[in-house]
C-alpha cells in the first residue's frame, strides 16, 4: 500500500513540476512576445490577479497565500 501513496505522491510531484515549468516558460514568452502571444493568454496578469485575490481577503488571504505558497515549495 505504501508504494502505491509513494508512486501517487512521485506523480503529483512530477505534474507539479511541469506546472512550474510551463509558468516559467510562459512568463518568459509573454516577456519577449508581449501582446503577440494571442489566444487572450495574460500569464503575468493572471498571477497578479491571483495575488489580488488573496491581498483582498485580509488576513485570512494572507494566511491562504503563505500556505498555498509553502505547498508549492514542497
Amino acid at each position: 500500500m505504501n508504494s502505491v501513496f509513494k508512486s501517487f505522491g512521485d506523480f503529483i510531484s512530477g505534474l507539479a513540476g511541469l506546472f512550474m515549468s510551463l509558468l516559467g516558460l510562459g512568463i518568459i514568452a509573454q516577456v519577449l512576445l508581449g501582446d503577440a502571444m494571442g489566444a487572450g493568454m495574460d500569464v503575468i496578469g493572471n498571477i497578479q490577479g491571483f495575488v489580488t485575490d488573496f491581498a483582498n481577503g485580509g488576513f485570512a488571504g494572507l494566511v491562504t497565500l503563505i500556505v498555498v505558497l509553502s505547498l508549492i515549495k514542497k
